[in-house]
């Protein structure tokens, strides 16, 4: 998956959950305790939160946070918790997590060599 496909994968996600949810974007960023204008530029495909934004996100979509980056034409198979899904759960959580960080990371890098180039 590139950076751009992870993006907007996360865009439209946010949205449809939200919608699902019969939310507003005021009312999530109430609930995750943000400005409008970071939920309307997540939607929007302008910014992408930290991994404490995605958590506090997820929770209030009543989502898992790996479910943010399923592209809606997946089927999500709801699966019965025990001990060993509950840590591959978690393994593939943490490899998201990492995933999302390495893209945000280049992503702040670009931002900077072109704001240093323009110096």
């Amino acid at each position: 998956m590139t950076e751009p496909e992870l993006f907007e994968i996360f865009s439209s996600n946010v949205k449809a959950f939200r919608k699902k949810n019969l939310m507003t974007q005021e009312k999530l960023a109430e609930k995750v305790d943000m400005s409008v204008q970071a939920i309307i530029f997540f939607e929007g495909k302008r910014r992408f939160p930290s991994p404490d934004s995605l958590v506090k996100i997820a929770t209030a979509l009543n989502v898992e946070v790996y479910q943010l980056f399923v592209p809606q034409d997946k089927i999500l198979i709801d699966v019965e918790k025990d001990a060993e899904i509950e840590k591959v759960r978690k393994d593939l959580e943490k490899q998201i997590y990492c995933d999302v960080r390495k893209s945000f990371n280049k992503m702040i890098d670009k931002m900077e060599e072109k704001i240093e180039k323009e110096a």
